[in-house]
């Protein structure tokens, strides 16, 4: 089992701590009872390929480009989850693209994988949802003024 990856954002003022409270106490139902929206990207995936995904949307996004993991804010991190708050600027680099383009995102994404990592194949239909859904999420994080949040497991 590897590393599980999600975006999230909730519908209610008080989500995002909520889901900080129960990330900390590991009440996994209590957490995705709080997520509005959300983005799995538990694709077998390692932290530097979230950097690739966001220096790869550079060419999707109308917004000028803006690194992942500088935009990330710690609220927790323990051995096995984490809880970041993603900046507004990469949730708004993210938002400007296009849904259409994801498909096209995400070969380009896997593709650039392959670079550090030649045993990465085609992508899953899985990792286009994923992509998808995260365009979304960030579109309804600026549409609501909802943070987009950064969870890690293991």
């Amino acid at each position: 089992m590897g590393l599980s990856f999600i975006f999230c954002a909730g519908s209610q003022t008080d989500d995002t701590k909520n889901m900080l409270d129960a990330l900390e106490a590991a009440d996994y139902q209590t957490l995705n009872q709080r997520m509005a929206r959300k983005a799995d990207f538990s694709l077998h995936l390692i932290p530097r390929d979230l950097q690739t995904l966001s220096e790869c949307a550079t060419a999707f996004s109308s917004h000028k480009a803006v690194p992942f993991r500088e935009g990330l804010t710690c609220y927790f991190d323990a051995e096995d989850r984490g809880f970041f708050i993603v900046s507004e600027e990469w949730e708004q680099y993210i938002a400007a693209i296009d849904l259409q383009k994801a498909n096209a995102l995400t070969e380009a994404w896997f593709q650039a994988m392959r670079a550090y990592d030649p045993e990465v194949k085609s992508p899953p239909p899985e990792a286009v949802a994923a992509v998808k859904d995260l365009i979304e999420l960030c579109q309804y994080a600026g549409q609501t003024g909802k943070p987009v949040v950064h969870i890690w497991t293991a």
